[in-house]
């Protein structure tokens, strides 16, 4: 059976193409796709190829929320009828990232998707379930203390949705950012507070927090320049999560790093976090107001090729497969 996708070719453009679909067996799902979410950063490195690990041609996506249209014989923890948050089944006979979300139809395990409550939550929200957990496995790396402070570096939807777990957890959030209107953004997310990416600006903003130093952070953007800013702003003993995509080799100072005796991260994945963050969403977190851009199917050529171009002008961006 078949199914239209959006898939990235060699040439970095985005086409609604029709693929084959994975076949069902006793242990899968097959999930109509209402809403798949867009991580605007990986999907633009990925279709433009900036990003080698995987090759084109592929099926991006890693998150969306759907209704579950057909079931095996064991898979009992869901039913037909049914709001589930997919990764996409990782089941294509394609390169993708995770999942491969971004398609009319997915087959999927059903031990991999997590059931939502019906009109309990935004399904856009919900369509970010997979971003929201690679947050979550980026925070729950360090050995968080209540009560004290995380600094964000970077607030694209990653580092938004990550603030917002980390206060789930009792931390107070700085977010920082060179953009004023991500910094505006974050503070209607409800940040406790935002700054520029300076030195004298972050010190003021922990000043004014009243919470003392920063023992925690979270990089999201990749950027040399920021890593280093990250690691001088903590305090000693503090630790430092990267969860951007780094290709290449970046520079630590080890000096530094001695010194205040730091402990850096490199998590992957979502971990085992998916179930949780829906749990955040269906507790009251609400990222409707992030989520600036809808697109239709039919739209995927000139949205990717923007994304490529411009991705850092988006916050969160969704496909709407209801259209």
């Amino acid at each position: 059976m078949k199914t239209e996708a959006v898939v990235i070719g060699t040439d970095s453009v985005a086409r609604l193409t029709e693929v084959e679909l994975p076949p069902m067996t006793d242990t899968r799902v097959k999930v109509q796709t209402l809403i798949s979410g867009v991580s605007c950063g990986t999907e633009a490195d990925l279709a433009s190829g900036r990003s080698t690990y995987l090759k084109r041609p592929l099926i991006t996506g890693y998150q969306a929320a759907g209704k579950v249209i057909e079931t095996g014989g064991k898979a009992d923890n869901v039913q037909a009828g049914g709001l589930v948050v997919t990764n996409g089944g990782e089941l294509w006979g394609m390169t993708h990232l995770f999942g491969g979300s971004h398609a009319r139809q997915c087959v999927s395990e059903a031990s991999g998707l997590v059931k939502l409550k019906p009109g309990a939550v935004s399904l856009a929200t919900a369509s970010y379930g997979g971003l929201g957990a690679v947050s979550w496995e980026g925070i729950a790396r360090m050995k968080l203390e209540r009560g004290n402070v995380l600094l964000v570096f970077g607030l694209g939807m990653l580092g938004l949705l990550a603030g917002r777990v980390a206060q789930s957890l009792g931390l107070h959030v700085i977010g920082v950012n060179r953009s004023a209107w991500k910094r505006e953004a974050a503070e209607k997310f409800g940040f406790d507070a935002v700054a520029a990416p300076e030195a004298g600006e972050i010190q003021k903003t922990l000043d004014a927090l009243g919470s003392g130093p920063a023992k925690f952070a979270y990089e999201t953007t990749g950027s040399q320049q920021i890593i280093d800013l990250a690691l001088a702003s903590l305090a000693s003993g503090g630790e430092l999560s990267l969860g951007g995509y780094y290709p290449g080799k970046y520079e630590i100072d080890f000096d530094l790093c001695h010194g205040k005796n730091l402990r850096l991260h490199n998590p992957v994945g979502t971990g085992n976090y998916l179930g949780k963050f829906i749990g955040l969403v269906e507790s009251g977190l609400n990222a409707e107001s992030l989520i600036q851009t809808r697109v239709k199917p039919g739209e995927v050529t000139a949205f990717y090729s923007e994304l490529i171009n411009h991705h850092s002008k988006f916050l969160g961006a969704v496909i709407d497969w209801q259209s």
